[in-house]
């Protein structure tokens, strides 16, 4: 019975004595290094889960819509896809192999499947998701820290005490353990309590112990400063908000990040197709120094001609082999990016991106892009975080005012049978704020905080006009260009076909045909890197939006 004094035996004790250490054991012994993770993990993903489904779940329905211009807008060629859809590797296959086969096979990849084993190995992506998940296990730290906290000891203490008059020895042992749980209130209050118990020997029979406890409560209430949820729960409140600001940073980075993979991949679409007209090129130009040479055994041609095909010949080799050097530096470098091994072998899907002209009213693009961007959300965010640090750095200049309650009830008299004694106190404290300078100094330094999150909020809603309407320029000019260059790809060609023609009938030089193709590889070269440009400009436009979403594999849809 707790609180009295009782004789055991000795062979009771022993029995008990074991059971409990047993016990402890076991409970160590559970709480393995591999267990911990374990939980840990358990914990932080029903954490990320929970404040993701808040922060980012359903967003695709609350995001605002551009309005598009009011306008006739002409019908995309064949060549052009307005389809969303990615073009599935499976249906296209590349004309040139630029690496041999070899074991295993090339891995053949379009930009769907880039993304998706980017997501899962790329080491950027890893780590930002990594900084993640440190951020939600800090916040399951901080909540730790706000929850009950308990604590328990046990200790036994082994005695011998030897009379060197008598040369006799005594021995003996204590047992005690203690037990407290304190929880911090939302008042801003303090609540504790604990009990401890003890066992020694007696001292009157041999064999024989005394058992004595106590349990005691106490509260203390801060009345001003510091009191209330907003003070008292700073900690919890901004650990709780930063996580959510993580979230959506690393929604943006999975944005960024998308959007990335897909400029490489089509960096490497347009450097591929860039060297199959490289290749088209040097054939053309061996074909036609060949032509050259016949011409010339018939006095159809000069020997400057002749010089002029084999100078092109041989401009159109090292283009050809520096076309090729810098296509497989940068397969080397997606792969990389990508997190894949050395040994894998990339065979890139020759596929354009699509071109889906850009028709947005900008003033409807800019009040879109202010209600949609997680950025800005975040930034409105941060500057309610500095109002309610303003507010607790002013509760801070007020003077401290505490309420105290204790109470305590022990056992004093070995011969006892409970708790004869008793402790209670209560009492108010007031401290007289004689310096506040510290104080003084956060509050005043907590205004200019919150001074200038305003000032950058506002310029980040400026720049975001202007990036939107900046970003609706590029594409409009890019669009343009394109239409030009098509025309200017059918010119080419014609004008190779009539060079070609006047040629063979010997009205023209061989210098004019040679232009006429050059012409003609640039111009093709030109229009793949416009359609790039306008592919990636227009995901970016989307991301400034809020309009790009990115799914659990990397896809993007809008």
């Amino acid at each position: 019975m707790v609180g009295g004094t009782h004789v055991r035996s000795r062979s009771a004790l022993r029995t008990n004595s074991v059971a409990r250490g047993v016990a402890l054991l076991a409970l160590l012994a559970a709480c393995s290094p591999i267990s911990y993770v374990s939980d840990a993990d358990r914990e932080v993903g029903a954490l990320l889960a929970e404040k993701q489904s808040e922060t980012l779940d359903g967003r695709a329905e609350w995001v605002k819509r551009p309005e598009e211009v009011s306008e006739d807008v002409p019908e995309p060629t064949e060549t052009d896809s307005v389809s969303e859809e990615l073009p599935d590797a499976d249906d296209v296959t590349s004309s040139v192999d630029i690496v041999p086969p070899a074991a295993p096979p090339p891995l053949q990849i379009d930009l769907e499947q880039a993304l998706s084993i980017a997501v899962d190995s790329a080491r950027e992506y890893v780590t930002r998701r990594e900084t993640l998940y440190l951020r939600g296990l800090g916040l399951t730290g901080t909540r730790f820290d706000f929850g009950p906290q308990l604590a328990a000891t046990v200790s036994h203490v082994w005695n011998k005490v030897e009379d060197t008059s008598t040369t006799g020895s005594a021995t003996s042992s204590t047992t005690a353990a203690a037990f407290s749980a304190s929880q911090l209130l939302s008042t801003g209050g303090t609540v504790r309590a604990g009990t401890t118990w003890s066992t020694t020997p007696n001292g009157t029979a041999a064999g024989e112990r005394t058992f004595g406890s106590d349990v005691n409560f106490s509260l203390s209430q801060p009345l001003l400063r510091g009191a209330g949820y907003e003070a008292s729960h700073e900690a919890l409140t901004q650990s709780e908000r930063d996580l959510v600001y993580e979230l959506r940073d690393f929604e943006l980075f999975r944005q960024d990040f998308s959007i990335g993979i897909a400029q490489d991949y089509f960096n490497l679409v347009s450097r591929r197709t860039r060297l199959s007209n490289e290749e088209r090129n040097y054939d053309n130009a061996v074909f036609d120094l060949e032509k050259a040479k016949a011409f010339r055994q018939v006095d159809r041609n000069k020997d400057e001609d002749l010089f002029l095909a084999r100078r092109r010949a041989i401009d159109a080799e090292n283009r050809l082999l520096e076309a090729q050097t810098d296509y497989e530096l940068a397969v080397d470098t997606f792969r990389i990016r990508l997190g894949l091994a050395p040994s894998v072998v990339l065979e890139i899907s020759e596929v354009e991106p699509p071109f889906v002209p850009v028709r947005l009213l900008p003033d409807s693009a800019v009040d879109v892009a202010v209600h949609n961007r997680l950025d800005l959300i975040t930034a409105r965010d941060v500057v309610e975080d500095r109002e309610r640090a303003t507010r607790i750095a002013s509760n801070g200049l007020l003077p401290d005012v505490d309420f105290d309650l204790d109470y305590a009830r022990s056992n004093s008299n070995p011969t006892s049978d409970g708790y004869d004694t008793y402790n209670a106190a209560a009492g108010f404290s007031v401290e007289i704020p004689l310096q506040r300078t510290r104080e003084r100094n956060t509050y005043r330094a907590s205004l200019i905080s919150l001074d200038r999150e305003r000032r950058d909020y506002q310029l980040l809603i400026e720049n975001t006009e202007r990036d939107v309407r900046d970003r609706l320029r590029t594409l409009g000019r890019i669009e343009q260009q394109i239409e030009l260059q098509r025309d200017n790809i059918a010119q080419e060609q014609r004008a190779v076909a009539v060079t070609e023609i006047r040629y063979e009938a010997g009205d023209a030089e061989n210098r004019d045909l040679l232009d006429a193709r050059q012409a003609l590889i640039d111009a093709q070269n030109e229009l793949i890197d416009l359609k790039v440009e306008h592919y990636i400009s227009r995901l970016r436009l989307l991301r400034e939006l809020g309009l790009l979403f990115i799914d659990d594999v990397g896809r993007m849809s809008t």
